[in-house]
Protein backbone atom coordinates (compact mmCIF):
# COMPACT_ATOMS: atom_id res chain seq x y z
CA UNK A 1 0.00 0.00 0.00
CA UNK A 2 2.71 2.33 0.79
CA UNK A 3 4.93 1.93 -2.06
CA UNK A 4 2.21 1.57 -4.19
CA UNK A 5 0.82 4.93 -3.42
CA UNK A 6 3.50 7.08 -2.10
CA UNK A 7 1.55 10.15 -2.10
CA UNK A 8 -1.51 8.68 0.38
CA UNK A 9 1.02 7.16 2.39
CA UNK A 10 2.83 10.64 3.11
CA UNK A 11 -0.57 12.50 3.60
CA UNK A 12 -1.45 9.56 6.26
CA UNK A 13 1.79 10.26 7.98
CA UNK A 14 1.04 13.83 8.43
CA UNK A 15 -2.09 13.40 8.77
CA UNK A 16 -1.19 11.59 11.85
CA UNK A 17 0.64 14.36 13.04
CA UNK A 18 -1.79 17.02 12.58
CA UNK A 19 -4.26 14.28 14.24
CA UNK A 20 -1.71 13.97 17.06
CA UNK A 21 -1.49 17.79 17.32
CA UNK A 22 -4.94 18.36 18.07
CA UNK A 23 -5.54 15.77 20.41
CA UNK A 24 -2.79 17.39 22.37
CA UNK A 25 -4.23 21.17 22.29
CA UNK A 26 -7.74 19.43 22.76
CA UNK A 27 -5.73 17.88 26.18
CA UNK A 28 -4.26 21.03 27.01
CA UNK A 29 -7.56 23.10 26.95
CA UNK A 30 -9.17 20.71 28.97
CA UNK A 31 -5.97 20.95 31.81
CA UNK A 32 -6.20 24.32 31.66
CA UNK A 33 -3.63 25.44 29.26
CA UNK A 34 0.19 24.75 28.33
CA UNK A 35 1.89 23.13 31.10
CA UNK A 36 4.55 26.37 32.09
CA UNK A 37 6.98 23.97 34.40
CA UNK A 38 10.53 24.45 32.38
CA UNK A 39 10.88 20.99 32.31
CA UNK A 40 7.44 19.61 30.93
CA UNK A 41 8.01 22.09 28.10
CA UNK A 42 11.55 21.04 26.87
CA UNK A 43 10.03 17.62 26.95
CA UNK A 44 6.94 18.54 24.59
CA UNK A 45 9.14 20.46 22.33
CA UNK A 46 12.16 17.41 21.88
CA UNK A 47 8.80 14.86 21.53
CA UNK A 48 7.51 17.24 18.95
CA UNK A 49 11.10 17.43 16.90
CA UNK A 50 11.12 13.74 16.94
CA UNK A 51 7.77 13.32 15.29
CA UNK A 52 8.54 16.15 12.66
CA UNK A 53 12.30 14.94 12.25
CA UNK A 54 10.95 11.49 11.66
CA UNK A 55 7.53 12.30 9.37
CA UNK A 56 10.11 13.94 7.47
CA UNK A 57 12.79 10.93 6.87
CA UNK A 58 9.68 8.62 6.75
CA UNK A 59 7.97 10.65 3.78
CA UNK A 60 11.68 11.17 2.45
CA UNK A 61 11.75 7.44 2.50
CA UNK A 62 8.75 6.52 0.86
CA UNK A 63 9.52 9.15 -1.90
CA UNK A 64 12.84 7.26 -2.30
CA UNK A 65 11.35 3.77 -2.32
CA UNK A 66 8.56 4.89 -4.74
CA UNK A 67 10.75 6.63 -7.41
CA UNK A 68 12.71 2.94 -7.34
CA UNK A 69 9.86 1.16 -7.28
CA UNK A 70 8.77 2.95 -10.77
CA UNK A 71 12.36 2.69 -11.78
CA UNK A 72 11.77 -1.22 -11.31
CA UNK A 73 8.60 -1.06 -12.69
CA UNK A 74 10.13 0.98 -15.97
CA UNK A 75 12.82 -2.01 -16.47
CA UNK A 76 10.56 -4.57 -15.76
CA UNK A 77 8.07 -3.12 -18.59
CA UNK A 78 10.68 -3.11 -21.13
CA UNK A 79 12.16 -6.22 -20.41
CA UNK A 80 8.64 -7.85 -21.22
CA UNK A 81 8.53 -6.41 -24.16
CA UNK A 82 11.68 -7.03 -25.51
CA UNK A 83 10.93 -10.48 -24.11
CA UNK A 84 7.56 -10.56 -26.38
CA UNK A 85 9.54 -9.00 -29.34
CA UNK A 86 11.77 -11.43 -29.28
CA UNK A 87 9.54 -14.33 -29.03
CA UNK A 88 7.39 -12.56 -31.98
CA UNK A 89 10.46 -12.63 -34.39
CA UNK A 90 11.43 -16.54 -33.07
CA UNK A 91 7.81 -17.32 -34.13
CA UNK A 92 8.21 -15.38 -37.40
CA UNK A 93 11.33 -17.58 -38.37
CA UNK A 94 10.25 -20.68 -37.50
CA UNK A 95 6.69 -19.94 -38.88
CA UNK A 96 9.08 -18.77 -42.17
CA UNK A 97 11.06 -21.99 -41.69
CA UNK A 98 8.57 -24.33 -42.25
CA UNK A 99 6.87 -22.38 -45.19
CA UNK A 100 8.09 -19.36 -47.23
CA UNK A 101 4.79 -18.58 -48.07
CA UNK A 102 4.49 -14.62 -46.68
CA UNK A 103 0.93 -14.24 -46.72
CA UNK A 104 0.28 -17.04 -45.16
CA UNK A 105 3.06 -16.12 -42.45
CA UNK A 106 1.59 -12.82 -41.95
CA UNK A 107 -1.59 -14.79 -40.80
CA UNK A 108 -0.62 -16.83 -38.66
CA UNK A 109 1.74 -14.10 -36.95
CA UNK A 110 -0.59 -11.10 -36.86
CA UNK A 111 -2.09 -12.17 -33.23
CA UNK A 112 1.72 -11.50 -32.34
CA UNK A 113 2.31 -8.59 -33.95
CA UNK A 114 -0.51 -6.97 -31.94
CA UNK A 115 1.13 -7.95 -28.83
CA UNK A 116 3.98 -6.12 -29.56
CA UNK A 117 2.26 -2.85 -30.75
CA UNK A 118 -1.33 -2.60 -29.37
CA UNK A 119 -3.66 -1.80 -32.59
CA UNK A 120 -6.72 -3.01 -34.23
CA UNK A 121 -5.89 -4.19 -37.49
CA UNK A 122 -2.56 -5.18 -38.86
CA UNK A 123 -2.26 -5.35 -42.80
CA UNK A 124 0.71 -6.16 -45.28
CA UNK A 125 0.74 -5.14 -48.61
CA UNK A 126 2.81 -6.59 -51.52
CA UNK A 127 4.54 -5.00 -54.73
CA UNK A 128 2.47 -6.93 -57.88
CA UNK A 129 5.40 -8.28 -60.39
CA UNK A 130 5.68 -5.36 -62.39
CA UNK A 131 5.71 -3.00 -59.42
CA UNK A 132 2.35 -0.54 -59.86
CA UNK A 133 0.45 -1.69 -57.64
CA UNK A 134 0.03 -3.77 -54.15
CA UNK A 135 -2.04 -6.69 -53.23
CA UNK A 136 -3.24 -6.14 -49.44
CA UNK A 137 -3.65 -8.53 -46.88
CA UNK A 138 -4.99 -7.71 -43.53
CA UNK A 139 -6.29 -9.35 -39.94
CA UNK A 140 -7.99 -7.96 -36.73
CA UNK A 141 -7.08 -7.78 -33.66
CA UNK A 142 -10.27 -9.30 -32.07
CA UNK A 143 -11.02 -11.89 -34.47
CA UNK A 144 -8.99 -15.33 -35.43
CA UNK A 145 -8.24 -16.21 -39.23
CA UNK A 146 -10.39 -18.57 -40.27
CA UNK A 147 -8.70 -18.49 -44.04
CA UNK A 148 -6.05 -21.34 -44.56
CA UNK A 149 -5.29 -20.03 -47.53
CA UNK A 150 -4.81 -15.98 -47.41
CA UNK A 151 -6.41 -14.06 -50.01
CA UNK A 152 -5.82 -10.81 -51.57
CA UNK A 153 -8.40 -8.06 -49.92
CA UNK A 154 -7.88 -5.24 -52.12
CA UNK A 155 -5.33 -4.24 -54.86
CA UNK A 156 -4.67 -0.48 -54.58
CA UNK A 157 -2.27 1.48 -57.28
CA UNK A 158 0.87 3.14 -56.01
CA UNK A 159 -0.19 6.14 -57.06
CA UNK A 160 -2.60 8.31 -54.59
CA UNK A 161 -1.67 5.59 -51.62
CA UNK A 162 0.38 5.90 -48.50
CA UNK A 163 1.74 2.35 -49.52
CA UNK A 164 3.28 4.44 -52.56
CA UNK A 165 4.61 7.17 -50.58
CA UNK A 166 5.82 4.87 -48.37
CA UNK A 167 7.49 2.52 -51.06
CA UNK A 168 9.33 5.94 -52.86
CA UNK A 169 10.58 7.17 -49.86
CA UNK A 170 11.76 4.17 -47.82
CA UNK A 171 10.77 5.62 -44.43
CA UNK A 172 8.32 5.04 -42.54
CA UNK A 173 5.04 7.18 -42.32
CA UNK A 174 3.33 7.47 -39.04
CA UNK A 175 -0.62 9.33 -40.13
CA UNK A 176 -1.61 10.61 -36.45
CA UNK A 177 -5.27 11.55 -38.02
CA UNK A 178 -6.23 9.55 -40.54
CA UNK A 179 -8.85 12.27 -40.99
CA UNK A 180 -6.34 14.39 -42.62
CA UNK A 181 -5.22 12.98 -45.93
CA UNK A 182 -8.14 10.50 -46.69
CA UNK A 183 -9.26 13.08 -49.11
CA UNK A 184 -5.95 12.70 -50.76
CA UNK A 185 -5.23 9.48 -50.31
CA UNK A 186 -7.22 6.63 -51.67
CA UNK A 187 -6.15 3.51 -49.00
CA UNK A 188 -6.34 5.97 -46.04
CA UNK A 189 -9.59 6.92 -47.41
CA UNK A 190 -10.64 3.36 -47.07
CA UNK A 191 -8.92 2.93 -42.91
CA UNK A 192 -10.99 6.22 -42.22
CA UNK A 193 -14.08 4.99 -42.93
CA UNK A 194 -13.79 1.87 -41.56
CA UNK A 195 -13.05 3.56 -38.65
CA UNK A 196 -9.18 3.89 -38.20
CA UNK A 197 -8.15 6.99 -36.69
CA UNK A 198 -4.71 6.62 -37.25
CA UNK A 199 -2.27 4.37 -39.02
CA UNK A 200 1.61 3.37 -39.11
CA UNK A 201 3.10 1.60 -42.62
CA UNK A 202 6.81 0.96 -42.52
CA UNK A 203 8.55 -0.59 -45.97
CA UNK A 204 9.74 -4.01 -46.69
CA UNK A 205 13.45 -3.50 -47.54
CA UNK A 206 15.31 -5.71 -48.97
CA UNK A 207 18.89 -6.08 -51.64
CA UNK A 208 18.41 -2.01 -52.11
CA UNK A 209 14.60 -2.32 -52.78
CA UNK A 210 11.09 -2.00 -51.37
CA UNK A 211 9.00 -5.16 -51.83
CA UNK A 212 5.80 -4.02 -50.11
CA UNK A 213 5.08 -2.51 -46.75
CA UNK A 214 3.31 -3.43 -43.35
CA UNK A 215 0.74 -1.31 -41.62
CA UNK A 216 -1.20 -1.09 -38.31
CA UNK A 217 -4.17 0.90 -37.57
CA UNK A 218 -5.70 1.93 -34.32
CA UNK A 219 -9.01 3.45 -34.02
CA UNK A 220 -7.95 5.88 -31.46
CA UNK A 221 -5.96 8.88 -33.00
CA UNK A 222 -2.22 9.46 -32.13
CA UNK A 223 -1.89 5.84 -31.31
CA UNK A 224 1.51 5.14 -32.65
CA UNK A 225 4.53 6.65 -31.45
CA UNK A 226 9.02 6.00 -32.38
CA UNK A 227 9.02 2.75 -30.15
CA UNK A 228 6.48 1.43 -31.99
CA UNK A 229 8.54 2.20 -34.99
CA UNK A 230 11.29 0.51 -33.75
CA UNK A 231 9.61 -2.65 -32.39
CA UNK A 232 7.74 -2.89 -35.88
CA UNK A 233 11.70 -2.70 -37.99
CA UNK A 234 12.58 -5.83 -37.12
CA UNK A 235 9.41 -7.79 -37.99
CA UNK A 236 9.30 -5.48 -41.25
CA UNK A 237 13.04 -6.46 -42.29
CA UNK A 238 11.89 -10.49 -41.13
CA UNK A 239 9.19 -10.21 -43.42
CA UNK A 240 11.04 -8.88 -46.61
CA UNK A 241 14.19 -11.22 -46.52
CA UNK A 242 11.29 -14.03 -46.19
CA UNK A 243 9.38 -12.27 -49.05
CA UNK A 244 12.74 -12.35 -51.05
CA UNK A 245 13.32 -16.05 -49.96
CA UNK A 246 9.89 -16.76 -51.18
CA UNK A 247 10.68 -15.22 -54.82
CA UNK A 248 13.76 -16.84 -55.50
CA UNK A 249 12.72 -20.14 -54.85
CA UNK A 250 9.37 -18.94 -57.43
CA UNK A 251 12.50 -18.37 -59.46
CA UNK A 252 14.52 -21.55 -58.83
CA UNK A 253 11.72 -23.49 -59.96
CA UNK A 254 11.00 -21.33 -62.91
CA UNK A 255 14.37 -21.89 -63.95
CA UNK A 256 14.54 -25.83 -63.42
CA UNK A 257 11.38 -26.06 -65.38
CA UNK A 258 13.01 -24.00 -68.11
CA UNK A 259 16.12 -26.26 -67.63
CA UNK A 260 13.96 -29.27 -68.29
CA UNK A 261 12.14 -27.84 -70.70
CA UNK A 262 15.14 -26.92 -73.20
CA UNK A 263 16.90 -30.44 -72.81
CA UNK A 264 13.25 -31.90 -73.50
CA UNK A 265 13.01 -29.29 -76.81
CA UNK A 266 16.28 -29.40 -77.90
CA UNK A 267 16.23 -33.41 -77.82
CA UNK A 268 13.14 -33.53 -79.91
CA UNK A 269 14.39 -30.89 -82.28
CA UNK A 270 17.33 -33.07 -82.89
CA UNK A 271 15.44 -36.17 -83.53
CA UNK A 272 12.91 -34.46 -85.99
CA UNK A 273 16.01 -32.66 -87.63
CA UNK A 274 17.47 -36.26 -88.50
CA UNK A 275 14.34 -38.04 -89.56
CA UNK A 276 14.63 -34.81 -91.86
CA UNK A 277 17.93 -35.16 -92.99
CA UNK A 278 17.15 -38.47 -93.78
CA UNK A 279 14.36 -37.63 -96.24
CA UNK A 280 16.17 -34.94 -97.65
CA UNK A 281 18.71 -37.14 -98.47
CA UNK A 282 16.34 -40.01 -100.13
CA UNK A 283 14.66 -37.51 -102.16
CA UNK A 284 17.98 -36.41 -103.79
CA UNK A 285 18.32 -40.11 -104.26
CA UNK A 286 14.99 -40.75 -105.56
CA UNK A 287 15.38 -37.28 -108.07
CA UNK A 288 18.91 -38.79 -109.60
CA UNK A 289 16.91 -42.05 -110.20
CA UNK A 290 13.82 -41.16 -111.65
CA UNK A 291 13.83 -38.25 -114.35
CA UNK A 292 10.38 -37.77 -114.36
CA UNK A 293 9.87 -33.98 -114.36
CA UNK A 294 6.38 -34.45 -112.22
CA UNK A 295 8.20 -36.28 -109.71
CA UNK A 296 10.76 -33.88 -109.54
CA UNK A 297 8.66 -30.88 -108.71
CA UNK A 298 6.57 -33.30 -106.13
CA UNK A 299 10.27 -33.95 -104.51
CA UNK A 300 11.08 -29.98 -104.35
CA UNK A 301 7.85 -29.78 -102.57
CA UNK A 302 8.94 -32.09 -99.76
CA UNK A 303 12.30 -30.67 -99.36
CA UNK A 304 11.25 -27.10 -99.26
CA UNK A 305 8.69 -28.21 -96.57
CA UNK A 306 11.10 -30.40 -94.84
CA UNK A 307 13.57 -27.40 -94.48
CA UNK A 308 10.54 -24.82 -93.21
CA UNK A 309 10.51 -27.20 -90.30
CA UNK A 310 13.77 -26.92 -89.99
CA UNK A 311 14.08 -23.64 -89.65
CA UNK A 312 11.05 -23.27 -87.32
CA UNK A 313 13.15 -25.88 -85.24
CA UNK A 314 15.92 -23.70 -84.95
CA UNK A 315 13.60 -20.66 -84.09
CA UNK A 316 12.17 -22.73 -81.05
CA UNK A 317 15.61 -23.64 -79.96
CA UNK A 318 16.79 -20.46 -80.15
CA UNK A 319 13.11 -18.98 -77.98
CA UNK A 320 14.00 -21.30 -75.76
CA UNK A 321 17.33 -20.90 -74.80
CA UNK A 322 16.65 -16.79 -74.79
CA UNK A 323 13.45 -17.86 -72.12
CA UNK A 324 16.33 -19.97 -70.15
CA UNK A 325 18.81 -16.78 -69.78
CA UNK A 326 16.01 -14.33 -68.63
CA UNK A 327 15.00 -16.37 -65.83
CA UNK A 328 17.95 -17.57 -64.84
CA UNK A 329 18.92 -13.65 -64.86
CA UNK A 330 15.45 -13.16 -63.03
CA UNK A 331 16.69 -15.64 -60.11
CA UNK A 332 20.33 -13.78 -59.94
CA UNK A 333 18.72 -10.75 -58.95
CA UNK A 334 16.74 -12.56 -56.34
CA UNK A 335 13.59 -12.25 -58.11
CA UNK A 336 12.53 -9.43 -56.31
CA UNK A 337 10.02 -7.06 -57.60
CA UNK A 338 10.38 -3.56 -59.15
CA UNK A 339 10.28 -1.01 -57.07
CA UNK A 340 8.18 2.20 -58.45
CA UNK A 341 11.60 3.89 -58.74
CA UNK A 342 12.44 2.17 -61.89
CA UNK A 343 9.57 3.31 -63.89
CA UNK A 344 10.17 6.69 -63.99
CA UNK A 345 10.69 9.89 -61.26
CA UNK A 346 6.64 11.00 -61.69
CA UNK A 347 4.93 12.11 -58.68
CA UNK A 348 2.99 9.82 -56.94
CA UNK A 349 0.36 12.39 -55.30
Amino acid sequence: MTLRHPRAAVLGIWGLVALFAVVEAVAWTMAGGMPRRPLVLVQVVAAWAVTIILAVVSTRRIGGLARTLSREEHIRSEAVSQVEQLETWNAILEIITRSVDVPLAFQALAQRIVRVVPCDRVGLALLSDNGREFQTYTARADEEERRTRPRPDVIFKTERTALGIVVRSREPLNLADTGESAPDLLDVNVLHSSGLLSALVLPLVAKGRVVGTLNVASRRKHAFQQQHIDALTPIAEIFAIAYVAQQLQIAVGKHRSMETMTEVTLSIASEINGALQTIVGHCDLIEHGYPDPNLHRDLATVVFQAQRIADLLQKMRAVTDERLKEVTAEMKEGAIPSSPEAYGEREIL
